[in-house]
């Protein structure tokens, strides 16, 4: 079974083309073993490339422990570029639906950069989260996934791994959240994510990005504010917005490709 192993900002991802349909994605404990970092390859989720009657592609997504959510927003932007680099053109724009919604993304094929126009966003401030952290103030919304975000004066000196497991484990999110740390550094924002399914702090999060980016653009209330930089441990990546759309991207890069072997 042939593989690619890709990375976008940090967040890495084992790539499989499944459009044959012969690839069990069902098997979740399988592809949790595929994540593990120390007896299979190693990846933060697995994607996979399926047919779509009405779109470019289907994207499938399973976190590291095998369960299937959906959306990731950098994982869309990675599965983005597999996708069109095996084209026989390179196309700049797919559209492509995932598990619940259905998107678009832009290549840029000699500077590898993608970007995703992120298309869910609703339960804003349905659930007050204050309460859960002290910090200088708080948001909960859903980008494809749920999402708390918390603007602190120095996310290093966070717990990341401590607090975000606790808030993501709290009873009133029955199928847990993820939970996103901002602080500001200049005219940019640095942002850590504990992330459920992989039940770890990852070095990058589209959907946890696009939600922060929500927050800082509702609380900046800066109408000449189109775009900002975020700073993530695995390198910075841009929210632009354009009218009520926003566009989450960076680059993206193919680390290496090989071969599953099935036991």
């Amino acid at each position: 079974m042939n593989f690619w192993k890709y990375s976008a900002h940090g967040n890495d991802f084992v790539v499989l083309d499944n459009r044959s349909g012969e690839i069990d994605g069902a098997n979740h404990h399988f592809w949790k073993d595929i994540c593990s970092r120390r007896t299979g390859v190693g990846a933060d989720g697995v994607l996979f490339v399926e047919n779509s009657e009405k779109y470019d592609f289907h994207m499938r997504y399973l976190n590291s422990d095998g369960g299937e959510v959906s959306m990731c927003g950098n994982g869309a932007r990675a599965i983005s570029h597999f996708y069109s680099s095996h084209q026989d053109i390179f196309k700049h724009e797919l559209c492509f639906s995932t598990k619940e919604g259905v998107y678009r993304s832009f290549l840029d094929k000699e500077s590898d950069f993608v970007s995703i126009e992120m298309t869910q966003f609703y339960d804003e401030n349905k659930i007050e989260i204050s309460s859960f952290y002290n910090s200088l103030d708080s948001y909960y919304a859903n980008t494809g996934v749920p999402h708390c975000v918390y603007l602190v004066d120095d996310i290093q000196e966070i717990d990341v791994e401590t607090e975000g497991r606790r808030i993501r484990n709290l009873e009133i999110f029955p199928d847990g959240v993820n939970v996103n740390f901002i602080s500001k550094i200049g005219d940019k924002y640095a942002i850590r994510t504990y992330e459920r399914g992989v039940e770890g702090e990852t070095l990058s999060c589209g959907t946890g990005t696009t939600a922060a980016a929500h927050f800082i653009f509702k609380i900046e209330a800066d109408e000449s504010l189109n775009e900002m930089t975020f700073i993530a441990r695995g390198g910075e990546l841009k929210v632009s917005r354009e009218g009520d759309k926003l566009f989450y991207g960076g680059k993206v890069h193919l680390i290496y490709k090989g071969q599953l072997c099935i036991n």
